[in-house]
């Protein structure tokens, strides 16, 4: 294996880390949020449309993050072309889901107001859909994990 490509595969996969990480991090805060407002009488569903909005904007912005640190690692590494583009492929149709849920969810609880069971549905919701999110996380990371070249892989 080349030698320049390693510490840059490194760095990429520093980068993805990082991404996952400060997203893991949001999502606890929402979760923790959440779980404080089903506590109360009535729900913020104003704001819990705003905390959604907001997870949605960085979400877009964590998922261009990931497709521009999957091509670069693809281009370090040199990954077989069939691999890489089943995993484009595969992360294309989940951050197309996970979005379509979430923008749903949005517009259902703007609609819902304060409405209890809304409520409750929605807070049921936006697990699944962080579950989903975590799911998707987990599989996006083993599949770079299996672009990244092995030498890389062992100093983890």
């Amino acid at each position: 294996m080349d030698t320049k490509l390693k510490p840059k595969a490194d760095g990429l996969f520093a980068q993805w880390q990082a991404e996952h990480c400060a997203l893991r991090q949001s999502m606890t805060v929402l979760s923790e949020w959440i779980a404080l407002q089903s506590q109360k009488r009535v729900a913020q569903f104003q704001e819990t449309v705003q905390k959604l909005n907001d997870l949605n904007s960085q979400l877009q912005t964590h998922f261009r993050k990931e497709d521009e640190l999957c091509e670069q690692i693809r281009e370090s590494c040199s990954s077989s072309t069939l691999e890489a583009e089943a995993v484009r492929r595969q992360s294309e149709r989940d951050h197309a889901d996970i979005s379509n849920r979430l923008k749903h969810l949005i517009d259902r609880l703007q609609e819902a107001r304060m409405e209890q069971d809304s409520w409750n549905h929605g807070v049921y919701e936006l697990g699944l859909i962080m579950d989903v999110i975590e799911q998707h996380e987990e599989q996006e990371s083993e599949s770079v994990c299996c672009l990244l070249p092995r030498q890389t892989l062992k100093a983890k």
